[in-house]
């Protein structure tokens, strides 16, 4: 993979194109345009480190003035150096009023001072995305990518709403957090799973004066106080319908209708959501509008368990060492202890791994993590090598579905409208747990298989 730098130079003289592409191959990979108009397409096509751009284009409609204005809103993580030997006062004006990083006069020898401006530009660029990273703490490739596409849209700052998908303790909030500190912007956040049904709609959108019994005054919502902020929605995923439909009008219409108002008020937000569930097979059971997640999914960022990033594991654990350590006192991890971690599948995730950390150091008199000390932090005895992706937790919410599933179904002798209700599941639902649990023969058996059909 070519790690240099990537560099676009626009000029409508042939001659420079050819002679800076030559001069700066050796540290850079440089591509040249002539034209604004074939500069523009390459500037969508590809994510420029740096670009040269010339204010005059000889016998185009466009200048290079166009082209700053260009790149600040398709490109705004570019760093721009104005090269020019244009006499236009004005047109330099122009150039200097837009946010560069060096404007450099085609004049005598001006290559060495292109040269290290360049270096120096990209060098700061490349220490600005080291250092965001870092502040998102992760060893692992697959994380530290989501990170990079988080960081796409957040210099593009674009009004579509992100959607960050990952199991319970996987970091969803750390990431949240990292883009609001990346966007310089407040962050107001809401918890679906720890607000009351009764007071959610209240607490989302607002409510006016009087709009039932206790609203003593005006309240002002989550979401508005957010405005020019960034609004976080953890747990999406346990949203009533009602809310999802007032949801989706504050994605499509940009305002909120506090309860008891009949008049909406425009805000400007930008919206992320997480879940660690299914939406999409929510979706299909009706439990989660169709057109909400079409407009939550223009933006997806998907965090992977800690049991698919091994070496995050090696890396958290000494961290939360280190964190919840005595003052003065080194612990340190033996290579049996590292196995047992490894070897565990982690279904709490980053979160489960803090609290294992924060046993040991508290229960333990030891200071070195070893095999029979991480075993006893983790609560668990021999562990078998991990051979399947299903948590633990998966596994026991799979096994309490699938006998609530039986009850409900010999509860009603088979009649899967009842057990449907029973359940607050659709009858589609019924019928998919069935083949999943595969229990189509064992309802056979028992004379009950044409109960749950959905024929």
């Amino acid at each position: 993979m070519n790690e240099r730098p990537l560099i676009l130079i626009c000029d409508d003289d042939p001659h420079i194109l050819k002679s800076l592409q030559i001069s700066l191959k050796s540290r850079f990979e440089i591509h040249i345009s002539s034209t604004v108009s074939e500069a523009k397409i390459k500037i969508k096509n590809h994510e420029y480190d740096a670009a040269i751009v010339d204010l005059n284009f000889e016998g185009q409609e466009l200048d290079g003035v166009h082209l700053l204005d260009f790149f600040g809103k398709s490109s705004p993580g570019t760093y721009l150096i104005v090269l020019s030997g244009d006499q236009s006062v004005k047109r330099v004006v122009e150039a200097t009023r837009r946010k560069l990083f060096q404007f450099i006069h085609k004049e005598g020898d001006y290559f060495a001072d292109l040269y290290s401006t360049l270096t120096r530009a990209t060098e700061l660029k490349k220490a600005n995305e080291v250092q965001a990273i870092q502040k998102y703490l992760t060893n692992s490739p697959a994380v530290k990518s989501v990170l990079k596409m988080a960081e796409k849209i957040i210099q593009k700052d674009q009004d579509a709403p992100i959607l960050i998908l990952g199991e319970t303790g996987t970091g969803k909030e750390f990431l949240v957090r990292h883009i609001a500190e990346n966007m310089k912007r407040k962050l107001v956040s809401a918890n679906m799973a720890t607000i009351a049904k009764e007071t959610a709609e209240s607490n989302l959108f607002g409510h006016e004066r009087g709009a039932f019994t206790g609203a003593v005054q005006n309240k002002i919502g989550l979401i508005e106080s957010a405005n020019n902020g960034l609004f976080f929605l953890d747990e999406i995923g346990d949203c009533s319908l009602d809310i999802q439909a007032k949801l989706l009008r504050v994605l499509q219409e940009k305002e909120v209708m506090p309860l008891g108002s009949s008049r909406a008020r425009g805000i400007n937000v930008n919206f992320i959501a997480a879940t660690h569930k299914n939406l999409n097979e929510m979706a299909l059971d009706g439990d989660f509008r169709e057109d909400l997640l079409q407009r939550l999914n223009t933006f997806v960022l998907r965090i992977p368990p800690l049991r698919e990033r091994p070496e995050d594991i090696n890396f958290y654990a000494n961290f939360y060492l280190e964190e919840c350590g005595d003052e003065g006192v080194r612990y340190t991890i033996s290579n049996d202890g590292i196995e047992v971690l490894l070897s565990y599948n982690w279904p709490g995730n980053i979160r489960e791994l803090k609290s294992v950390i924060q046993r040991f150091v508290v229960l333990s008199n030891r200071t070195i993590l070893n095999a029979d000390a991480a075993r006893s932090a983790i609560g668990i005895g021999e562990l078998s090598p991990r051979s399947s992706s299903t948590s633990i937790i998966e596994v026991k919410e799979n096994q309490i579905k699938k006998d609530e599933l039986l009850k409900a179904i010999l509860a009603f002798d088979g009649d899967k409208q009842k057990a449907a209700k029973l359940l607050g599941v659709n009858v589609r639902t019924i019928q998919r747990w069935v083949t999943k649990f595969d229990l189509t023969r064992s309802l056979s058996d028992l004379n009950l298989g044409k109960g749950v059909s959905c024929d």
